[in-house]
């Protein structure tokens, strides 16, 4: 969590958009990407799962102002839901 005087903003690994997860110190877009699909995360350790993350990065993100957030069960294709809009599941519904 950011202290008082802090002005980072936090980032809720979870929930974040892209851009948001690109703003952190280290994060490059496919990094930013491949959490967005790894989602959710329910404990610092699940971040592992994802190809260039590891302890070392995971310390950086909880310094850049990172939190892990609420895993989201939102439909599949919304922001937060881990799942992606170009799949089938993804844009069901849709015009």
């Amino acid at each position: 969590m950011a202290n008082a005087g802090d002005d980072r903003e936090t980032v809720y690994l979870n929930t974040a958009d892209r851009e948001s997860l690109c703003r952190l110190e280290g994060v490059e877009p496919q990094i930013a990407e491949a959490l967005i699909e790894a989602r959710p995360f329910h404990e610092w350790g699940d971040l592992k799962r994802v190809d260039g993350v590891d302890q070392e990065r995971i310390n950086a993100l909880k310094s850049a102002g990172a939190e892990l957030g609420e895993p989201t069960s939102g439909p599949i294709g919304e922001p937060g839901s881990g799942g992606s809009a170009d799949s089938p599941a993804g844009n069901m519904g849709r015009a």
